[in-house]
C-alpha cells in the first residue's frame, strides 16, 4: 500500500514538472509539437528509470538533464545548418566582420532570432540557448549535455560566434520571405488544416495572405494539394464500404463487446470536394 502511494506521489511531481519541461524543450526545438512529445517522452523515461532517483529534491535538474539529452538525440542536421569550420575561418580571418546594426536589429525580432539559432547545430545552439536565454550555468550544462566543463566553454563561444554570422547574413529569398505577415514555417504547419477547412477564419485569412505573397510557399502548397489528389486516386470504389453497411458492422461490434461504446463510422465524403484550392 506504502508502494503504491509514493508511486502516486512520484507521478504527480512528474506532472506538475511538464509544463516547465515543455517550456524547455520548446525554446530548444522551436516546433512546439515536437517539444510536446519530447518533454512527455521525459516524463515516461523518468517513471521507468525512478528507481535511479536517489535524492527527490534532485527531481527537477534531473528531469532537465534528461530532458537536454533527448533533445540532442532527436535533432537531425539541417540543409541550411552553418558549418563550423567556415564560420571558424571567418572569424579567424583578420579582413571579416559584420554589419552591427543588422545583426543587433534581427537580434531584438524573436523569429529572426530563432530562424538563425534554428541554424545551429544542436551541440551549440543548446547551451546558447540554456546560457544565454535561461540563465544556467556552464557547469550545469556540462552536467546536462554530460562533457566536460571546457568543451562546455568551447561550445557556447562557437555557437555565439555562429548565431552573430547567421543574423549577418543577407539574401534576397529571405528577405522577401521573412516580409511576409505570417512566417513560413508556421503558415507550412497550418497549411494541412487548411486545406481540410479546419482553420479558424483568423488563422485562414493569415494563411491566404501567407500564400499570395509568399515566393516560396505557394510551390509547396500545390505539391501538397496535388499529392494528396493523387493519394485519393488510390481509392478503389469497390472496396469502399457503404454507409448502411458500416453501421451494421458497428452495431454487431458494439454488441459484441458488452454495450461498451464503439463510435459508429461516418459516411465518406467526396474526397474531391476536400481539395483545397488558392485563393
Amino acid at each position: 500500500m506504502a508502494d503504491a502511494r509514493e508511486g502516486e506521489q512520484f507521478a504527480e511531481r512528474l506532472a506538475a514538472e511538464l509544463p516547465a519541461l515543455v517550456r524547455l524543450a520548446t525554446r530548444l526545438l522551436r516546433d512546439a509539437d515536437v517539444a510536446e512529445d519530447c518533454a512527455q517522452e521525459t516524463l515516461v523515461g523518468a517513471w521507468r528509470r525512478r528507481d535511479q532517483l536517489r535524492d527527490p529534491a534532485a527531481l527537477a535538474p534531473w528531469l532537465r538533464r534528461s530532458l537536454v539529452n533527448r533533445v540532442i538525440d532527436r535533432s537531425r542536421s539541417r540543409h541550411d545548418e552553418l558549418d563550423i569550420d567556415r564560420i571558424e575561418a571567418d572569424w579567424k580571418d583578420d579582413a571579416y566582420s559584420v554589419r552591427p546594426d543588422l545583426v543587433l536589429d534581427r537580434a531584438e525580432l524573436r523569429d529572426e532570432l530563432e530562424d538563425a539559432l534554428a541554424r545551429l547545430p544542436v551541440i551549440y545552439r543548446v547551451p546558447v540557448v540554456l546560457h544565454d536565454a535561461l540563465g544556467w550555468t556552464a557547469v550545469e550544462i556540462a552536467g546536462a549535455m554530460a562533457v566536460g566543463l571546457p568543451a562546455t566553454k568551447q561550445r557556447l563561444r562557437r555557437g555565439r560566434m555562429m548565431l552573430v554570422s547567421a543574423l549577418a547574413e543577407d539574401d534576397a529569398r529571405r528577405r522577401a520571405s521573412l516580409a511576409q505577415p505570417m512566417r513560413c514555417w508556421r503558415a507550412r504547419r497550418h497549411v494541412s488544416a487548411y486545406m481540410d477547412g479546419e482553420l479558424d477564419e483568423a488563422t485562414k485569412a493569415a494563411v491566404e495572405e501567407h500564400l499570395a505573397t509568399c515566393p516560396t510557399c505557394p510551390p509547396l502548397y500545390a505539391g501538397l494539394v496535388g499529392v494528396r489528389a493523387g493519394m485519393g486516386g488510390l481509392r478503389d470504389p469497390d472496396t469502399v464500404i457503404e454507409a448502411a453497411i458500416a453501421a451494421r458492422i458497428h452495431d454487431a461490434l458494439a454488441a459484441e463487446g458488452a454495450g461498451v461504446p464503439v463510435a459508429r463510422p461516418a459516411a465518406d465524403p467526396d474526397p474531391a470536394a476536400r481539395h483545397g484550392t488558392l485563393p
